[in-house]
């Protein structure tokens, strides 16, 4: 049940009925309560008992909360009728039936179910879970934490982590975010990680979700080195079956198996395939060229060379972090133009927030580091604000790269930003030509282009439109990869884990609750859909990825439709809030910023460089974390939400 269900659910009993002002009034108009008076808001709770039986829950109320606003809250629940539940009272020696529209009372008796937990749809067959990354692993986590154990997992590696990791990781990548918004055990049932290192490797990630797996039960529920090849559907609504091609992804000459499951939930992660370009003259160049992704590249031959990062996102800004570790020369980054790159401080700003950041204290609590490189983040193509810079959206078709090396290298004389709307021109011996005209003498270039998606997965799971989350209508065929782009006037975070563990719940409820795709949300047309997209030339969209606003716009409807998933989203803001604040206090996490600026700044003096100390004072972070906190009590308090101002105020460092 929700923690703090809607008190007003009902408009509408046998006899009464609420006008707009939520006064209870006759059919006829004429209001139950005296003139000049309301009804009580006070709080109140009531405790409700399953006739026959020891099942009781209790709700918060009001005073003024009537039988039918809880029956409708009951009903909504377990996808049961109001008028099929009667609700009795003990008055004196007697039982007593209580009309819809009485007061609801301290203890309550319900004749007409059986369980405050509502009942699933039985299925044949299993739910296949395709892909051992960090959702499908969550995803295995979610069923086990509700008793769901018919479910079986493949991915085609021979260990879990996912592709996102295995692949286009190189064995130098570090989590850019905070682990305390990126761990398996992101749950209010689990334990908070002892570790508070924010940036772990890509190894130590790969370890972690190997022990997490193993740790938690999930490894005997998963099919490694497994190939699911072909997908064919049979049947209709709950009777749809799905019938899986496998094969052993280590042994192509292996025999095919057929794998009969119930429902079918894809992770693929993020876009699986680089973007590819070729430039003129690259058989001229004599250097080094690869894609800065999949381990192409031994970054030891980067050492002491002039090179060229062709891109300007989240992978080029990691690749200058890169480069920088493995005593790169000269380091140039060349782009048609420059997307936003986000401090740490300022991704874990985002991340710790009760009620989500707005964009204009996101990008002024930027302000400390682009004052160091001279650029002004408010003047670039994404933002769109006001005059006065009092209010903002952030458009952009990339999403952020976080780190604070990109800002330490400008400043320090290391990395020098090219911004050229016409791109790169040809290379010719040891040099790059950009289209402006200028000439870079490189040794190295590394081309990080960005990804696609892989049109494989929409072809698998025979995509012909992507509804929310849910394939062609189907609510048990599911499949979520992280969205694309940034479109956003507020932030409540820069990571994954709390995409990650809402995504599980939504495909879980459906796979378990059917009916309610097909009776509380196909019929409202709110889902925005999404078909394969070729208008943007060379970069082929399939119809499974999907940008920001329809991922934004497919949660907040699902989340305001289902009680239970609007309940575990403010669950699940409570765990980010706390986890952020007891992994990554902000003393401690300045510390580490700090701890890792001065490391590039030692390397960087050993070649002669020199520039500015860590930007973010101890008083600068406070100032702009008091700024968000007289953001998040207005938030809450607009929202009738003192209780989860309380929680967030009580985690504030006593200063």
């Amino acid at each position: 049940m929700p923690a703090r269900p809607p008190i007003y659910m009902g408009q509408y009993d046998p006899a009464n009925f609420r006008d707009e002002s939520r006064k209870l009034v006759k059919a006829d108009g004429q209001q139950v309560v005296k003139p000049g008076h309301e009804w009580s808001t006070s709080a109140s709770e009531t405790e409700l008992r399953i006739a026959g039986s020891e099942l009781t829950l209790t709700i918060p109320t009001i005073v003024a909360t009537t039988v039918w606003d809880v029956k409708e809250l009951i009903a909504s629940r377990l996808g049961v009728a109001p008028d099929t539940m009667t609700f009795i009272a003990k008055q004196g020696c007697y039982w007593r039936e209580k009309r819809d529209c009485e007061e609801i009372g301290k203890k309550v008796t319900i004749k007409g179910i059986k369980s405050f937990e509502r009942s699933r749809t039985e299925y044949p067959h299993p739910i296949g879970i395709i892909g051992a990354g960090h959702i499908g692993l969550r995803q295995a986590m979610i069923f086990m934490k509700y008793k769901c154990y018919d479910f079986v997992i493949f991915d085609k590696k021979p260990k879990v982590g996912g592709q996102s990791w295995w692949d286009q990781a190189n064995t130098t990548s570090k989590l850019q975010t905070e682990t305390g918004v990126y761990h398996l055990g992101w749950d209010e049932t689990l334990p908070i990680p002892k570790n508070d290192y924010p940036w772990p490797s890509r190894n130590e990630l790969l370890d972690h979700f190997q022990e997490m797996a193993a740790e938690y039960g999930i490894l005997p529920y998963c099919k490694m080195s497994t190939d699911v090849k072909d997908l064919i559907v049979e049947g209709r609504r709950e009777l749809t079956t799905y019938e899986l091609t496998l094969q052993k992804a280590d042994d192509p000459t292996a025999k095919e198996e057929r794998f009969m499951t119930s429902g079918v939930m894809l992770y693929p992660g993020n876009l699986s395939l680089p973007r590819r370009e070729t430039y003129k003259g690259e058989e001229e160049f004599g250097g080094v060229i690869g894609y800065g992704m999949f381990d192409e590249l031994k970054y030891s031959e980067v050492k002491g060379k002039n090179v060229a990062i062709i891109g300007h996102g989240a992978f080029a800004v990691e690749n200058v972090r890169t480069c920088c570790e493995y005593d790169s020369g000269k380091i140039y980054l060349v782009c048609r133009r420059k997307n936003i790159s986000c401090p740490r401080y300022v991704s874990w700003l985002a991340n710790q927030s009760c009620s989500p950041l707005s964009a204009v204290t996101f990008l002024n609590a930027m302000k400390p580091m682009y004052d160091l490189v001279g650029f002004d983040v408010w003047e670039y193509y994404s933002i769109q604000s006001n005059a006065a810079r009092s209010q903002c959206t952030i458009m952009q078709k990339a999403r952020f790269g976080i780190g604070d090396i990109y800002f330490l290298a400008i400043s320090w004389g290391k990395l020098e930003v090219i911004e050229d709307p016409l791109g790169i021109k040809r290379l010719g011996k040891g040099m790059l030509q950009c289209g402006s005209g200028r000439k870079l003498e490189v040794d190295c270039i590394l081309k990080l282009l960005g990804f696609v998606g892989n049109p494989e997965n929409d072809r698998l799971m025979k995509v012909k439109e992507l509804v929310g989350f849910w394939v062609n209508d189907d609510p048990k065929r599911y499949i979520v990869a992280e969205p694309v782009s940034v479109m956003a006037s507020n932030f409540g975070g820069t990571s994954f884990s709390p995409g990650a563990i809402a995504w599980s719940e939504y495909g879980m409820w459906f796979m378990h609750h059917p009916q309610d795709f097909w009776d509380k949300v196909m019929p409202t047309g709110m889902l925005p859909r999404h078909k394969a997209d070729d208008s943007d030339e060379g970069s082929y969209r399939p119809a499974y990825v999907v940008d920001a606003r329809h991922g934004t716009s497919t949660m907040v409807f699902i989340g305001a439709a289902i009680p239970f998933l609007s309940e575990r989203g403010g669950t699940n803001t409570q765990i980010k809030v706390e986890r952020m604040w007891a992994m990554h206090p902000i003393e401690k996490f300045i510390e580490y910023c700090k701890e890792d600026w001065n490391h590039y700044c030692e390397k960087f003096r050993e070649e002669g460089l020199s520039g500015p100390e860590f930007p973010y004072s101890s008083e600068q972070a406070h100032k702009y974390l008091d700024v968000y906190r007289a953001e998040n009590k207005a938030a809450l308090t607009k929202a009738g939400a003192p209780e989860m101002l309380q929680f967030y105020e009580g985690l504030m460092p006593k200063r």
